[in-house]
């Protein structure tokens, strides 16, 4: 039975991933920063922790006197540690890099064979973005380690979209551009299939996106379909959006990351190879059911 470290736990992928390890056998070590998380479920319909894994390490990857011995007696470390939006404490090379690079750096300490790690797909294409040049810089210490490691590049995560429901039931929903740019994203249960599957794999690279692609129109519209309520759309032409987001970076760097992100991706089609059964019309059906 292989032992395997989870670190991004408790975020919506690390808990599917958690879920999916345990079905297939293997014995998991959940890295935890905030134990209040452990037994409650995660965003949009992610499992609690409480009794899946095997064992919980309580430490902050971004301080590595708390982590030492979070990688011993494993023999995998999987790591979807990243920052989803501003904390105002850590900056994203605080978390996407430095805090993956303490977990490399004690995973090569003690000889783990495999580290398996999220980025994003088509990252080349957007290293303008700080988040993804923190990500991408720590992808080439990873690949440049003595380490076998695959990178899993997904186009998105239902996560980012379950909003979507919400902004239609108040009636209210903001695009940038035309909204025709297409993609892919994919459901965390999906998602921690592929993961998995790259641990018993030999693939240095897996991208992934869900099994079905649509616009930006397309998933507002099939939101405001769900909801019932048809909301008003305030459509921001690219030089607008621009704007904002520079002046943003005058008065507030993670706030300006953020919006940096919303805009270079609403430029490109995001699609990646398909995989999953999860389809967008059942996730939003859910997303219906939640408080708004």
């Amino acid at each position: 039975m292989k032992k395997v470290l989870v670190a991004g736990s408790t975020g919506y992928l690390g808990r599917y991933v958690v879920q999916e390890l345990k079905n297939r056998g293997y014995w998991v070590r959940a890295l935890v920063r905030n134990p209040e998380k452990i037994n409650k479920p995660g965003p949009y319909f992610a499992p609690s922790l409480e009794h899946l894994a095997d064992e919980y390490f309580i430490g902050d990857a971004t301080k590595p006197e708390t982590i030492a011995a979070a990688c011993d007696g494993v023999e995998v470390v999987f790591s979807s540690l990243g920052m989803i939006k501003p904390d105002f404490v850590h900056s994203n090379f605080d978390v996407d890099y430095q805090a993956n690079m303490n977990l490399l750096n004690l995973a090569l300490k003690v000889k783990v064979s495999k580290f398996i790690y999220v980025s994003v797909f088509d990252a080349h294409r957007m290293m303008n973005i700080p988040n993804i040049q923190a990500h991408e810089k720590f992808v080439r210490e990873l690949k440049a380690s003595k380490i076998e490691s695959t990178i899993i590049r997904p186009t998105g995560y239902y996560s980012e979209i379950g909003q979507f429901v919400a902004r239609a039931l108040r009636g209210f929903t903001l695009m940038v551009g035309d909204g025709y740019q297409r993609s892919n994203p994919i459901h965390g249960a999906d998602l921690a299939k592929v993961c998995v599957d790259a641990i018993e794999g030999t693939a240095k690279e897996v991208e992934a996106g869900g099994p079905e692609v649509f616009t930006y129109c397309e998933m507002v519209d099939l939101a405001a379909e769900i909801a019932q309520n048809p909301p008003f759309v305030l459509s921001l032409p690219f030089w607008l959006a621009d704007g904002l987001v520079a002046v943003t970076g005058i008065f507030n760097r993670d706030v300006h990351d953020v919006a940096l992100f919303a805009t270079t991706v609403s430029r490109i089609d995001t699609i990646a190879p398909l995989y999953g059964t999860h389809r967008l019309r059942d996730f939003f059906m859910q997303c219906k059911t939640l408080p708004h």
